[in-house]
């Protein structure tokens, strides 16, 4: 799966679901759409997983640079 935005990715994803809501596409065309919708969901999930990763990371390096600052 190429490199997506979280925001294209969910843009993506709401489409597949409203066109999976809809009923009109055939069975076949369903399970492709369903396929692809759980590697949107995964795809979207690692993001925000790394986002948190991320987050958490900048939030303990400033939290020590603010107790460093503090000790001087």
């Amino acid at each position: 799966m190429k490199k997506i935005s979280f925001e294209q990715g969910m843009e993506e994803l709401e489409n597949l679901v409203k066109t999976l809501e809809t009923g009109d596409i055939s069975l076949e065309e369903s399970f492709k759409a369903y396929e692809r919708a759980i590697e949107l969901r995964d795809a979207l999930r690692k993001l925000l997983e790394d986002g948190d990763r991320r987050i958490r990371v900048l939030t303990e390096t400033g939290e020590r640079e603010m107790a460093q600052e503090d000790e001087t």
